[in-house]
C-alpha cells in the first residue's frame, strides 16, 4: 500500500469516526436513546410494599385494588382469581423504556393514550388507554400512568406498549405491556351458578305487573300463571326465564345494602332435590341491566351442599346481571306473547 492510498484511507476512516461521534452526541441528547433499556417506573419495587390502592379505569375496566394483609382485593371486597394482582405488579415491574415517541396531543387517539374519563359516549369508541393510578398509604400518588396500544414488534415475550402519563403529552414506546384482564368481569370467577335446564321444575316472577309461572315437565314449558291468557305463547321466551340459571354469569360486584325495599321482582327457581334460587332485582325502577341478590334454599341433604356452596360465594354482595336477565325480572305477562310479524 503506497502512502498516498493510505493517507486517504486514514481521512475515509477518520471522517466516519467523527460522524459517529457527532451521532453519538446528538443521539444522547435524546432521552429515548438515552434512557433505552431503563426500567419506565424507576424505584417501583422498593416502594411497591408502600401502595396502598391500584386504580384501574377505562371503558369496560373500572376497579380499585385494595392492599389487605399483604394481598390485594377489590374494593367490593369480594375475592379475586388467584394470581391476578401479582401478574400485573410483576408486569409494571419490568416495564423499560424502548423509545421516545410522539409528544403531539393529536396523534395520541393513534396511539389510544386518551384519557379514559375524557370518553362520553355510551359506546367504545377507539383512542381512549387504560389509566392506571398507584396510591402510598397516605393517599397520595405515587405514579399514574396511561397505557395504550400494545405493539408486537417489539422484542420480548408481551411485546411491547405505548404509555404517557396523564399529565405529560409526551409518549412513549416500551419493552413489555402490562399484563390483567381486559374487563371487570374477568377480575373474578364471575360463574356463580350452573344448573341443568333439565333439573329445573318451576319458574316463578313476581313483580308489581303480577306473577308469572312457568312448569317444566318432560322438558315441555307450559305457562301455568296467568291461566286462560288470550295471546299465543312464545315457547323461546319461557326457555330464556328457565335457562338464566344455567350458566349464570356477573359483570360487576359490589357489597349488599343493609336494607332494602320490599316486594323487589323476584325470580324463583324450583330445581330438583328441594333446591330453591331467588334472584331479586334491587334496582327496579331502572332500565337497561339490574343488580341482583342471590340466594339458595334447601333441605333436602341432596342439594344441601350446593345451595351451601352458592351462599357462600353470593352472600353480602349484590351483582350485576346482563340484559336478558335483566328484563325477565321487568316482564309483563303480555311479554311471553308471539309478535307479530313484519312483512
Amino acid at each position: 500500500m503506497n502512502k498516498k492510498r493510505f493517507l486517504n484511507i486514514f481521512i475515509i476512516a477518520t471522517t466516519f469516526v467523527v460522524l459517529a461521534i457527532i451521532s453519538i452526541n446528538l443521539n444522547t441528547s435524546n432521552y429515548g436513546f438515552e434512557n433505552r433499556g431503563k426500567l419506565f417506573l424507576e424505584d417501583f419495587t422498593k416502594n411497591v410494599n408502600g401502595i396502598n390502592t391500584i386504580s384501574i379505569s377505562s371503558f369496560d375496566n373500572n376497579i380499585n385494588l385494595i392492599k389487605q394483609n399483604n394481598s390485594y382485593i377489590s374494593e367490593s371486597g369480594y375475592p379475586l382469581k388467584k394470581g391476578l394482582w401479582e401478574n400485573l405488579i410483576t408486569s409494571l415491574s419490568l416495564l423499560r423504556i424502548e423509545e421516545l415517541k410522539t409528544n403531539d396531543p393529536t396523534r395520541h387517539a393513534q396511539l389510544n393514550l386518551l384519557l379514559p374519563e375524557q370518553n362520553k359516549s355510551k359506546d367504545e369508541d377507539d383512542g381512549y388507554g387504560t389509566k392506571i393510578t398507584l396510591k402510598k398509604d397516605d393517599e397520595t400518588i405515587y405514579s399514574s400512568v396511561l397505557f395504550g396500544m400494545v405493539d408486537r414488534s417489539v422484542g420480548g415475550i408481551s411485546g411491547g406498549q405505548f404509555a404517557r402519563f396523564p399529565s405529560e403529552d409526551q409518549t412513549y414506546l416500551l419493552k413489555g405491556a402490562i399484563r390483567m384482564p381486559t374487563t371487570k368481569s374477568d377480575w373474578f370467577e364471575s360463574l356463580l351458578l350452573s344448573i341443568k335446564k333439565n333439573d329445573v321444575q318451576k319458574v316463578r316472577l313476581n313483580n308489581k305487573n303480577g306473577i308469572i309461572e312457568i312448569l317444566s315437565k318432560d322438558d315441555k314449558l307450559n305457562l301455568t300463571i296467568p291461566e286462560n291468557v288470550k295471546f299465543d305463547i312464545d315457547d323461546t321466551q319461557l326457555s330464556d326465564a328457565r335457562d338464566i340459571i344455567n350458566s349464570f354469569y356477573f359483570y360487576d360486584v359490589k357489597k349488599a345494602s343493609n336494607k332494602y325495599s320490599e316486594n323487589l321482582p323476584t325470580l324463583t327457581f324450583k330445581v330438583k332435590d328441594g333446591l330453591v334460587i331467588t334472584i331479586t332485582s334491587t334496582n327496579p325502577k331502572k332500565g337497561g341491566e339490574s343488580w341482583v341478590l342471590i340466594n339458595a334454599m334447601s333441605k333436602d341433604i341432596k342439594s344441601g351442599k350446593l345451595a351451601k356452596e352458592i351462599n357462600q360465594k353470593t352472600r353480602g354482595y349484590e351483582f350485576l346481571a346482563n340484559i336478558i336477565t335483566s328484563d325477565i325480572l321487568r316482564w309483563k305477562p303480555q311479554n311471553l306473547a308471539i309478535k307479530d310479524k313484519k312483512s
